[in-house]
């Protein structure tokens, strides 16, 4: 239990940098917009079949290291099983930050997915190489 509290602070950390030892501001330039779209695209609907092992095989390896698929099930299944159905994604906003003491860019969606008995949010955030760094739900 107390690796899985560490792995879950480290994602929560992830979160963390993206979310406030960033400053977020528009899309660098290093990112394509519709590329960061269908990136996101393709692992909510790994999510969406409950293959967490691929979203997980599309992220940093700090990713890898710090969640199993198992784990990622734990977290996640609650919410397919309560929502129901995917039907669509309602709403999408793209942004991007850059961690300001190493320089790097990230670029991330917001989107919102519209499911037969409710939504889920997603946030999801990539490095420049396009790994997954961020893959939180709400």
């Amino acid at each position: 239990m107390r690796k899985f509290m560490k792995k879950i602070m480290f994602a929560g950390m992830l979160a963390l940098l993206f979310l406030t030892g960033c400053s977020q501001n528009q899309l660098s330039d290093k990112f394509d917009e519709e590329n960061i779209k269908e990136e996101a695209m393709k692992a909510i609907a790994f999510f969406n079949v409950r293959d967490y092992q691929s979203i997980l095989d599309m992220g940093v390896d700090e990713l890898k290291q710090s969640l199993t698929a198992e784990q990622f099930a734990q977290a996640s299944d609650p919410y397919l099983d309560k929502c129901g159905k995917f039907e669509e994604i309602e709403k999408t906003v793209t942004a991007g930050s850059e961690n300001e003491q190493t320089g790097e860019h990230f670029g991330g969606v917001i989107m919102i997915g519209k499911y037969a008995d409710g939504k889920i949010q997603f946030t999801i955030a990539f490095d420049e190489d396009m790994k997954l760094v961020q893959f939180n739900i709400r």
